[in-house]
């Protein structure tokens, strides 16, 4: 399962590159590193784990803030794209091909662990929040914005750049997850705090706020391991 989400994330790798290139231009990424230069005084430390960076643009958003930065995804490709991003920018990422559910990574290494637009990918959530809680220090914040896509069904529109079976393989991976069966975020708060983690939240407005949109489907879970 895992060989066909990164083949997945592969095929899309060149044109995530090249949107996230455009992207420095406009508004959103301003906004996203305000957000990121607002969040990093709350923090004990600057040290950030990002899963599933793709193209490396939060990576490198990340970088821009002041944190010290580590990403990881489970496609080649796209971590080869991330490099060659950071390398034109100058800015230094720890760089790594990785699956969410296997952090390779000294446990209570980081103060905060991000991700976006990825655990509705991620076969075993669970297994993935319960790595997130032994890679973070006492104190340290989860931070996932992702989407409620379980009944959702992507289409090509909008994705003409894509290739052209890509949305029908997206509807597939994601029909054949347990993640898609259950509501979120509730799911995931109640994962979150059989894992261990204090200060479980949802955010239902954030994500789409800093996107400039107006939508359901998008939320921001939010969760600290305990410091005892």
């Amino acid at each position: 399962m895992m060989q066909e989400i990164s083949r997945y994330w592969d095929k899309q790798s060149a044109i995530w590159s090249e949107e996230k290139k455009e992207a420095w231009s406009q508004p959103v990424t301003q906004r996203w590193l305000t957000y990121f230069k607002d969040l990093l005084p709350k923090l004990k430390g600057n040290k950030v784990l990002e899963v599933g960076t793709a193209s490396g643009y939060f990576a490198n958003i990340l970088a821009m803030a002041g944190y010290e930065v580590a990403a990881v995804d489970i496609s080649p490709a796209m971590i080869d794209e991330a490099r060659a991003v950071s390398a034109d920018l100058n800015l230094a990422t720890d760089y790594r091909v990785m699956d969410a559910q296997q952090l390779d990574f000294a446990a209570n290494s980081f103060d905060l662990v991000f991700t976006r637009l990825m655990t509705w990918t991620t076969p075993d959530v669970e297994a993935f929040y319960r790595e997130v809680y032994k890679m973070l220090r006492p104190g340290g914040l989860l931070l996932n914005f992702d989407g409620d896509f379980g009944n959702y069904t992507f289409t090509q529109e909008g994705h003409e750049k894509y290739p052209a079976d890509i949305m029908e393989q997206a509807n597939i991976i994601k029909s054949r997850l347990d993640i898609s069966r259950h509501k979120r975020p509730e799911r995931d708060i109640a994962i979150l705090q059989q894992c261990g983690f204090v200060n479980v939240q949802a955010d239902l407005t954030t994500q789409a706020g800093i996107l400039d949109q107006d939508s359901s489907d998008l939320f921001l879970v939010q969760a600290v391991k305990p410091v005892s």
